[in-house]
This record gives structure tokens, sequence and C-alpha cells, in this order.
């Protein structure tokens, strides 16, 4: 790719550059999306529906906001020189910030819809000092973008690259991606991804547009007294009443299916996994409908592999593939979803460009303690049982019914307790968790920061304790934990892995 056709200049004496003047069009019409609402509602309310006044107030929201877009806009500049990106931002209280290529830890490419319609893309820049992205070029040309990202990966794995010769003009086939999914692979995970998120949706516009629909709408007594006769609803049998009660169940299992579906849809769509070794060797993914986003994690900046699956579909042979990293991806989050519905025998070549290998099948894996769940049985039946005898005596009898709840959640306890183990090999940790949501993390020992082994009041009289592993970029609020394992063998295993990780 020349730096002619882009137009971009990378040295020191480089003029400050404006955003793509399209990017006028994406803020004003991100900002009026913001506030059409705000129209509707003084449609209804104080221009009293009329269409003359509506419209002006539309008119006039319209060109004030394009006049103040256009305004940002003329005020937003950015300069790229051999070691770092200088951007001058703001109307009255100008900005002017100088981001280093050292400090920038990942680059990342996010096309919208209208964006990506226009051939513009939004470059991401992390430097890794919190609170996510730490610099934004909102619109820039898409080969732009693309070059611009190639220049600070080139540059800190020390490269220099001519990016102005003849060669670059040769389209180049890409090679085939270690990672893909097809329209018949995403429906497969959006099957798994039950979501209520379409209901929220719904009830969400529901609860903002109340003023359009009748008074008393979300109450079910206005419904029951609208019938043509009460003595209709009185005389239905309680077979009927078992079968409507099922069909809303059913209809509720129905939006939570379709709900996973759209949702994996639109996040999914086009998913790619490439590895890349130009400038740092990384994984590089592409996918999103409505967003596309293109991020490069480089494999250094791995810490963690976490395989997720459930009863269903490890039955089937799917599995989720996570990477916990240094780098957020452009939701923020630290576990990269690598490989989202996949088998085993596709996972395998991806943690191999990682050196991460797969749990053997002759692995040893160690039961935790049986008090995971018999403490916690106990602790839920006492709750279940006063909140029933409760709601019971003062309410009605029929809440006692709730102490039947014991049942499920004793078995719920004993199956995750089931699948709580863990297992320490030559060069990595195997924790195992969850029943439902079954995961299973595979840790370099050559990445464990930190090991701290904790006895609450409980652990004390049986002698328990539960050792916390601490990642360079793992969650905070829920971290990588062994526990109700023996005291003494918690105190063992962290010496092994301190002995294990100076090995490595």
């Amino acid at each position: 790719m020349k730096a002619a056709a882009t137009g971009l200049k990378t040295h020191d004496t480089a003029p400050f550059r404006r955003l793509h003047p399209l990017s006028i069009i994406l803020k004003s019409v991100s900002m009026l999306g913001q506030n059409i609402v705000a129209i509707i509602v003084l449609h209804f309310s104080l221009f009293d529906q009329n269409i003359l006044y509506t419209g002006l107030a539309a008119l006039a929201l319209v060109t004030l906001v394009v006049c103040v877009t256009a305004l940002i806009w003329s005020r937003f500049t950015y300069q790229i020189t051999p070691q770092e990106i200088r951007i001058k931002s703001g109307l009255l209280n100008r900005n002017n910030r100088s981001i280093p290529f050292d400090r920038i830890q990942d680059v990342s490419l996010e096309q919208k819809l209208v964006s990506r319609l226009l051939g513009l893309a939004t470059v991401k820049l992390e430097t890794g000092s919190g609170g996510g992205d730490d610099g934004q070029l909102d619109a820039l040309a898409r080969p732009d973008a693309e070059q611009l990202r190639d220049v600070i990966r080139d540059y800190k794995a020390g490269l220099r690259a001519d990016r102005t010769g003849d060669n670059n003009d040769v389209t180049i086939a890409e090679p085939p991606p270690l990672f893909a999914m097809d329209n018949r692979r995403i429906l497969i995970a959006g099957l798994f991804n039950f979501s209520f998120v379409l209901l929220a949706i719904l009830g969400a516009v529901a609860q903002n547009l109340d003023f359009l629909l009748p008074d008393g709408f979300f109450d079910p007594r206005n419904w029951i007294e609208a019938l043509p006769e009460q003595e209709t609803l009185d005389s239905i049998s309680s077979g009927i009443r078992i079968v409507g009660a099922l069909a809303a169940i059913f209809s509720l299992v129905t939006i939570g299916f379709v709900s996973g579906i759209v949702r994996t849809f639109v996040r999914e769509y086009g998913f790619r996994l490439d590895r890349v070794d130009t400038g740092q060797p990384g994984f590089r993914r592409r996918r999103g409908l409505f967003t596309l986003t293109d991020m490069v994690m480089p494999i250094h900046r791995v810490q963690a592999a976490i395989v997720q699956t459930g009863p269903v579909r490890e039955r089937y042979g799917w599995y989720h593939l996570k990477f916990t990293s240094l780098a957020g991806d452009a939701g923020g989050e630290t576990d990269h979803s690598a490989a989202p519905c996949a088998s085993l025998a596709e996972i395998e070549p991806i943690l191999a460009e990682c050196a991460i290998d797969q749990a053997s099948a002759d692995l040893a894996f160690q039961q935790v303690s049986s008090a995971f769940w018999w403490r916690r049985a106990i602790l839920a039946g006492l709750a279940l049982a006063g909140i029933a005898l409760g709601t019971g005596i003062f309410l009605h009898r029929a809440f006692l019914a709730i102490g039947l709840l014991i049942i499920p959640v004793i078995s719920i306890l004993f199956l995750n307790w089931r699948h709580h183990q863990y297992a320490l090999a030559d060069s990595q940790l195997f924790v195992r968790s969850g029943w439902w949501r079954r995961k299973l993390t595979i840790l370099p020992l050559r990445k464990v920061q930190s090991v701290e082994v904790s006895q609450s009041p409980l652990d004390h009289p049986l002698d328990l304790a539960t050792v916390t592993i601490g990642i360079a970029g793992g969650s905070a609020i829920t971290p990588l934990k062994i526990m109700d394992i023996p005291f003494q063998s918690a105190m063992l295993l962290r010496t092994r892995l301190f002995a294990a990780q100076n090995q490595a």
C-alpha cells in the first residue's frame, strides 16, 4: 500500500490533518439519533401533535447539530510522526496530546454500518493506562486506518518497513484462517446463547413510550375487567389454565432462543481468526454484522486460555475458546473470544500458536472437598426455609412451596462440586469449574503473578482453604480460584506453583 495513495506521511514535518469530512455526517446522525425521542415527546406533549411546530423543531435541531459537529471537526487535528501521534482537540479549552508509539499496546479498527457504507473506519488506541480506549480517531479512510495500524505495529516490532515500494501494489491472497465461522456455525452458537435481551429491549421501549399506551396498560386487573363476562374467566377449567401457563413459558423460551440467535449473529457475523506475522506476531480477529471490528491481539500478551462449554454443548462437541490477555478488546473485556463455537480439534492449533497444551486424557484431576456443596446447601436450606415460613405464615400458605426450591438448589450445588477440579502438570495449571457453565482454565505457570491462600471463619474448623491465583489482565471480580481444599494441600500447591514458575 503506497503512502501516496493514502496521503499519510510519517516524518517530523508532517502537517496536522483533519478527519475525513464525512465524519461530520456520522457524528450528526449519531447525535440526532440520541435526540429523536425528545422530538417525539415534544410532539405529543408541548406541541400538542402539531406537525408544523414539530417540523420546525426538528429542522432547528438538525441545523444546530450539523453546525456544532462541523465546528468540532474543524478544531480536531492529528499528526503522525516517526515515534508518536499528536492530537489537538477542543473548542474553548484546547487540548494537545502526544501518544508515543512505545506506550500504545493495542490498535483496533472498528466500522459501524454507516461507516462501512462510506468506506471509513475508527482507529482505537490503548495504552494500558486504564479507562478503555486512550486515543481515538473517529473517521479515517479505511486504507489510512489500516496503514496507521501497520505503522504502529511495525514500530513496536522494531521494523522500519518501507510501505511505498512497488511491491505493495501487488494484491496478495489471504492465507486460510486459523478459524472461521459460516452462518450455520453462527446459528449453532446462537442456540447455546440463550438470552432475554430482546424481551428487555421491548420492555424498555414500552416503558419509555408508555405515554402512547392506554392508561393502566401494564395492570393485569384492567385486562381481566375488560373481559366480556367475569364468569367466563372463573369457568375456565384448571386444565386450560395449565395449558395457558405452559404456553406462556414456551413463549418466553422461544423469545430467549430467538434473542440469543439474533444477538450472536449481530456480534459474530463473518467471524475470522488469522495468524499475523507482520510487526508483532498475533491473532487478527474480524467479526460483526452492523459494527465490524478488526483487532490484532499480540501472542506474547496472552496470559491464559479458557475453554467454555455446557452439558448440552459438550455432548455435541462444541466449545468456546477465549484468551485472557493484557489488552482489552473493543468491548472493554479482557477475555478475547478466539473461537466462539469450535471443536477440540479446531481449538488445538490455536492453542499451539500460544504454546499452550490441552489437557491430556491421562491427566489426573483432583477433586475439592465435599464441603464445597454441603456447607452451601445447609445455608441455602436455612435461608429458603425461613423465607417459606415467614411468607407462608404472614402472607399466604401457598408461599410455603418456596421450600421446595431446596431440591434443585442442592442438586446444582452438588453438580458444581463434582465439576470443580484442578490438576498441575509440568508447565501448566488446569482448573475446572461450573456444571451448567463449564469452564476449563489453562494457565501456563510462567504467567502466574501471585498465589494467595486464604481461610474464612467456616474454613478453620474443617482445616480448608481457598487458593486464589493472580493473572495479569485477569478479572478482579472473578479471579481464578481453587476452593475448599485441605489447608496443607493448598500450601503445597502454592509451593509447587512458585517452584515450577521459577523453573519455567
